[in-house]
């Protein structure tokens, strides 16, 4: 009896080492996407790139969103140990690299190399959450780890202020390095992949993955680079579309014809799958353009400053940590369908109060609806991660994890790259209504159209003007947020299709024991 309750008390130890690592390592490729966002003014002086700014943050998520699926079902093939490694190894790498970089072209590089490795660790982190936790703790452990998610998003500007006002702009690369290590070393000596039996060579869908990639690089890169860089009807826009259009008519032809393809068709004929990721990719359309354009009504249209942008987004973040305890609350009671309802009508909520937001409201009022807004993120985060996972094969785990976040970063780009055109059009035709009252030059004239540069030309116009254009400014924004609103009412149809479905906990449901060792690993396991 002794020697039962010490193999229980050294197989939980371990899981808890397991996952203080997976805990570490989430934050840690998250707090990477902001990080930088207050170092970029230093780096740009230094490196010279200016007109490559942008790039930064862009080359991290296009990599890692590109690679997520692709190592979700590597991992389900070969295993999940060794695949998180590579990660692990391809983003330390990276932080070194950008931490010695000369040029922002290097730096943009390494970045891409860090997002790499991002994209292996995000989805096969949450996957071993499923794979060797029990599965009526594994609600629990997701609430948790999405909690982690909202706060690095917050913690990361103040992160990377603080590293370079006290060391240096490369130091925000390099601190990554001994907490790398901690992960490193407490997965190798802990973690195990499972045996697989024998099954002759294993089939890989080189092609498949690489029309993959071909594909959402194509159209991420559109989207992105559509009405900012290009015209939407310029020639790089259009053919960058149509490469992506070509691309996944052959990947779809690939996948229905191969033995192991990356995304295999079988997985989205569950309607628990098919509707949750559909949710997802709503979902991001909602987070990001809030993150993107509520910032830009308070600094564009309500007159605030940097400041009093991120703090309208700090109630936001925070409660999505709120919504994501909850989640898990709910999913012991609710169905994924009245889960994913109460998630899209909190947004919704949020999104239609920001639609009638006066330009003189209170803070407070702000950031009741950021909570509603934050909360309906947050609910749906761990739940559509639990729907999906749960619906899936075993032999099916890891790619249909690493759809969910695939799904919600594609729905993000997606829904900015519509916003932006919503907002320009209404913007663009709001300006030239009030030409005459600008009295500006026809170059001048044609920059109000866009959000951003108007922040900076502002002050050059009369006071009458710039009131003017702030309130013409603020309509395009809340037309923008009307588009969010219908969002999130497709969303809860969405929502119908998943059915009666539940999280259930009622079947056997252990640790994968074959995914610790046996044996003593670090100090203190086990002992």
């Amino acid at each position: 009896m002794n020697s039962d309750k010490y193999v229980d008390r050294r197989s939980k130890s371990q899981l808890n080492w397991i996952m203080s690592a997976l805990l570490v390592s989430i934050f840690l490729t998250q707090v990477d996407q902001t990080i930088v966002s207050t170092a970029l003014p230093t780096i740009v002086s230094e490196l010279n790139g200016l007109q490559q700014m942008s790039w930064v943050f862009t080359v991290y998520m296009l990599a890692s969103t590109v690679m997520m699926p692709i190592a979700g079902k590597l991992s389900d093939i070969f295993g999940r140990k060794s695949f998180y490694m590579l990660g692990l190894s391809l983003f330390m790498s990276g932080s070194i690299l950008c931490g010695l970089a000369d040029s922002m072209t290097q730096l943009i590089l390494f970045r891409g190399i860090q997002g790499l490795g991002a994209g292996f660790i995000i989805p096969i982190t949450f996957t071993l959450v499923f794979t060797i936790m029990p599965k009526e703790k594994a609600g629990k452990y997701q609430a948790f780890y999405m909690s982690v998610f909202a706060l690095s998003s917050v913690v990361g500007p103040s992160l990377g202020a603080l590293i370079t006002e006290h060391l240096d702009w490369r130091w925000n690369f390099y601190i990554n390095l001994p907490v790398g290590l901690y992960i490193f070393i407490v997965l190798n000596r802990c973690l195990r992949d499972k045996q697989r039996a024998a099954e002759g060579r294993p089939s890989v869908d080189v092609k498949g993955a690489l029309l993959l990639a071909l594909t959402t690089l194509s159209i991420l890169l559109a989207l992105k680079m559509g009405g900012e860089q290009f015209a939407w009807l310029s020639v790089p826009i259009i053919g960058l579309i149509l490469l992506g259009a070509i691309g996944l008519t052959l990947f779809l032809v690939v996948e229905m014809r191969v033995k192991e393809p990356i995304l295999p068709p079988a997985l989205f004929r569950s309607k628990v799958i098919s509707a949750t990721l559909t949710a997802t990719f709503l979902q991001g359309m909602i987070m990001y353009g809030a993150l993107l354009y509520i910032p830009l009504f308070v600094q564009g249209s309500m007159g605030g400053d940097v400041g009093d942008a991120g703090n309208t987004l700090t109630p936001m973040m925070f409660s999505i940590m709120i919504g994501a305890t909850l989640s898990n609350f709910l999913l012991k009671r609710w169905t994924y369908r009245s889960g994913i309802i109460a998630s899209m009508s909190m947004a919704g909520l949020g999104m239609l109060g920001m639609t009638y937001m006066p330009l003189d409201v209170h803070f407070w009022i702000m950031a009741l609806v950021m909570l509603l807004i934050g909360i309906g993120i947050g609910i749906l985060m761990p739940l559509a991660q639990m729907a999906v996972t749960y619906s899936a094969e075993d032999r099916f785990k890891g790619i249909a994890t690493s759809t969910v976040g695939f799904s919600r970063s594609v729905g993000g780009v997606f829904g900015s790259a519509v916003l932006a055109a919503i907002v320009n059009n209404r913007l663009s035709s709001a300006v030239q209504e009030h030409a005459a009252e600008f009295n500006l030059s026809g170059e001048e004239l044609a920059s109000l159209a866009d959000p951003r540069q108007l922040l900076s030309v502002d002050s050059s116009l009369s006071d009458a003007a710039a009131r003017l254009l702030r309130q013409a400014l603020g309509n395009s924004l809340q037309l923008g947020f009307w588009f969010l609103v219908i969002v999130a009412g497709l969303g809860i149809v969405a929502a119908l299709w998943t059915g009666k479905a539940r999280f259930e906990t009622d079947e056997l449901s252990t640790p994968d024991k074959s995914a610790t060792t046996s044996a003593a690993s670090i100090p203190g396991v086990g002992h």
